[in-house]
Formats: structure tokens, C-alpha cells, sequence
């Protein structure tokens, strides 16, 4: 949701939104992270909206042992940890500490409730990537605003007329739901999650003068 320039990100689940903004001056340490677009010299800063809510989560994990559920630890670098109903892991288990209609691990502190941020839009402001968990199994937040930087500015280059300026934005977008099915593919062969992915260009909401 925005209102004039500030942004509210409401998130349940494991979904993430990151935005990226143009580099004038070292980023602070802030969770911000610098990436370089190599073909247009230009530094983009890796911003998150959202939070991961993953189990093994502080303030997550306590909720969900109180309640009585069980929490198992990432299996190996880069996957989540799960919810469990039983101490053993044998039924059911989910790899989010928050989610809109699981009812089988609602009673064991799994909620619907979304966490609520806002940010503040300022004219450095390149875009945003919405995407759903199977870009970001095997895709990080800087190397998914690195895609998407590089094929935006192609986009804008090859679509300089402002009819097609969001062509950009939809290049990128394909770009990168591209990279996320070939790493599927060369992690986990044919089988791969949902991939799912928004890019919305922030440039043409400034008023040019």
C-alpha cells in the first residue's frame, strides 16, 4: 500500500520484498548491501521491506515452543528451519513461522498476522521485486536486484519511447524468474516451487520537471 511517497509492506508467509535505490554515498549498516551493475557503472543498494519469518526466528521460535510445537534447524546452508507437531518431525512440517491458512499447525503458534513495516520512497529509489519463495530458495537479495538491474537498463535502453517504458520492468522480471527455474533445475532437476515475480518501477512516480 502507498500514499504519496511512504510505503506499507504487510507480509504473512515466505514471500520477500526488496527495493533498490541508487548508491550516491556508502550505505550505513542498516541491513543495506551495495551491488554493482557492471554495464551501466552504477551501484545499486540492496534495501529489504520484509522479513523472513522463519521458524528458528527470535521471537518467532519462542511463540511456537510456548504453544506447544517443535522447532527443527535448517537441514544445510540457505534452507529454513520447520515447524513440527511432534518432537519426532514425522507429521506435519512447515517451513514458515507465520501463514494464512495452514490449520493443522495453527494451534502450535503458526499465526496469520502479518508484520507491518514502512519505508519511506526517496527520488533514488530504482524499484522493487516482489517474488514468492522459489526465487529466493537458490536467489539472494543482491543477486536478484543485480538481474534485474542489469536487464532493467537494457529494457530502458532498447524501449526509449515512455510508451514502452515499462518494458523494462518486464524484461527484468522474466530475467529473473529465468535465472530462479535454472537454478531449480540444476539443484533439484525437474521439481521446483512456485516462482512468482513483480517489478515495479519507482523512476516515473517523481514528477519530471
Amino acid at each position: 500500500l502507498m500514499r504519496q511517497n511512504k510505503l506499507f509492506i504487510s507480509n504473512v508467509g515466505d514471500s520477500r520484498a526488496v527495493l533498490a535505490r541508487r548508491a550516491n554515498s556508502s550505505p550505513e549498516s542498516n541491513g543495506e548491501t551495495t551491488v554493482q551493475i557492471n554495464n551501466n557503472k552504477q551501484n545499486l543498494i540492496t534495501i529489504p521491506l520484509s522479513i523472513d519469518q522463519n521458524p528458528d526466528s527470535p521471537g518467532e521460535k519462542e511463540r511456537i515452543l510456548s504453544s506447544g510445537g517443535f522447532v527443527s534447524p535448517p537441514p544445510e546452508p540457505g534452507l529454513s528451519a520447520r515447524v513440527w507437531l511432534d518432537a519426532s518431525h514425522t507429521q506435519i512440517g512447515l517451513a514458515m513461522a507465520r501463514s494464512i491458512g495452514d490449520h493443522a499447525v495453527k494451534g502450535v503458534g503458526v499465526i496469520a498476522e502479518p508484520v507491518v513495516r514502512t519505508y519511506t520512497l526517496e527520488e533514488e529509489d530504482e524499484f522493487i521485486i516482489i517474488a514468492s519463495d522459489g526465487v529466493w530458495e537458490f536467489i539472494s537479495s543482491e543477486e536478484a536486484v543485480q538481474i534485474v538491474g542489469r536487464h532493467m537498463i537494457i529494457g530502458n535502453n532498447e524501449n526509449s519511447d515512455h510508451g514502452q517504458s515499462d518494458m523494462g520492468a518486464s524484461v527484468a522480471c522474466q530475467a529473473l524468474i529465468r535465472a530462479a527455474s535454472n537454478k531449480w533445475h540444476e539443484y533439484e532437476g525437474d521439481y521446483r516451487d512456485d516462482i512468482t515475480a513483480i517489478v515495479i518501477r519507482l523512476g516515473d512516480l517523481w514528477p519530471k520537471e
